[in-house]
């Protein structure tokens, strides 16, 4: 346990966040439902989405599907929730080379597991993912997403960019002990 102290920090933090931050959204922002995704766009002023720069919302929008309401008109929450915990599963089989060999590698992992955990409990106790955070760039507007997205996101692409930098690594040092970087006589 104590071999993964950075996992499990990281991984109560990132869930707690996206917890609290959903229960507050809920609280600020009533919901309406219109097809099969819950939207809000309250008629009261006070409650309206609250525009943080020109380019990103805070609103409160309810998605019953996968990434990007991905299967909203059905009810995929049990393959989702099923498809979470397998990946979950996954992770800590695999937890010795994916955070112990790696740096940074337990820090990816815990922004991983504490996002999708908290997707998870969305959709074990409430029929969709609180979602809030709404960017729009000229041009494109990027579906609203949450702290469990995020944490998710970045998560992934952090064990990426470590994995990759990692492997780098290991090939500049198998090319130096080669002789290839010897100066020529």
């Amino acid at each position: 346990m104590r071999a993964y102290t950075t996992f499990w920090a990281v991984a109560v933090v990132a869930f707690v966040t996206d917890v609290l931050t959903k229960l507050y959204i809920e609280r600020l922002f009533p919901l309406r439902f219109e097809n099969d995704w819950v939207y809000h766009f309250s008629e009261n002023p006070e409650r309206s989405p609250i525009a943080v720069f020109p380019w990103l919302w805070i609103v409160h929008v309810g998605n019953k599907g996968a990434a990007w309401g991905l299967g909203a008109q059905y009810d995929v929450r049990p393959f989702l929730v099923f498809l979470a915990l397998v990946v979950l599963a996954l992770v800590w089989r695999w937890r010795h080379p994916l955070m112990r060999e790696l740096a940074g590698g337990q820090l990816a992992f815990g922004l991983f597991v504490g996002g999708t955990l908290g997707n998870v409990r969305d959709r074990l106790f409430g029929d969709h993912v609180i979602d809030f955070i709404d960017v729009h760039l000229p041009g494109y507007r990027f579906p609203a997403f949450n702290i469990a997205d995020s944490c998710i996101c970045v998560g992934v692409v952090l064990y990426l960019f470590m994995s990759y930098r990692q492997d780098y690594l290991r090939r500049e040092a198998i090319a130096s002990h080669a002789g290839e970087d010897q100066p020529r006589v």
